[in-house]
């Protein structure tokens, strides 16, 4: 059992869990049914690859997640280039994977280590650095989900479909950028200040 939650061992200083350490995969609870499609013993047994006390799902999730915020950047250059398909292909690509990590990293470890702090929780940085990840990541991944199904199919009906593209590309690329922010403060009160 070491390295995984147990509530039976209290708090550090921070008030954060002791002794956690799968914070982005949410193995934690030996009671707590975890999702049987996620690969266990990559993510929840492996240590992490980046020195911080995090497990692999951890750090492999944060290496991804910045990558994916430099295709971003990559297709707004190509938006201004007036180069729509491959920006299409880039931005939906992004969406598509996030989806994948929210699904096998990120939401299980939000159920599991988030949920059940809140409200009481959110006065401590470690659940609210999370938690206003947790909500703007799914703001930003909703709308993305709505754009791509606005501009790459008929499924949205014409009543519900936005005219000008620019405002709502923007609006999504700034929620993006303050989810990947919140991410790394995530990362950081989990992962790094625990350490101190």
């Amino acid at each position: 059992m070491a390295g995984l939650w147990n509530p039976t061992l209290g708090q550090t200083k921070g008030g954060h869990p002791a002794g956690i350490n799968l914070g982005l995969l949410g193995y934690g609870h030996k009671d707590r049914a975890s999702p049987d499609f996620v690969p266990k013993v990559v993510f929840s047994q492996m240590k992490g690859f980046l020195g911080t006390g995090a497990t692999f799902g951890a750090d492999l999730n944060l290496i991804v997640q910045l990558i994916m915020g430099v295709a971003l950047v990559a297709g707004v250059v190509l938006a201004k280039g007036r180069r729509y398909r491959a920006h299409g292909i880039c931005q939906s690509t992004v969406l598509l994977l996030n989806l994948i990590m929210i699904a096998l990293v990120m939401g299980p470890s939000f159920r599991l280590q988030v949920t059940p702090a809140l409200p009481r929780g959110l006065h401590k940085h470690y659940y609210a650095a999370a938690a206003v990840h947790g909500f703007l990541g799914i703001a930003a991944e909703l709308l993305g989900l709505y754009i791509v199904l606005v501009a790459g199919t008929n499924v949205v009906p014409q009543s519900l479909r936005f005219k000008n593209w620019k405002p709502w590309m923007r609006v999504e690329f700034i929620l993006w950028a303050f989810v990947l922010l919140t991410g790394l403060a995530t990362y950081c009160a989990w992962y790094i200040a625990p350490l101190r």
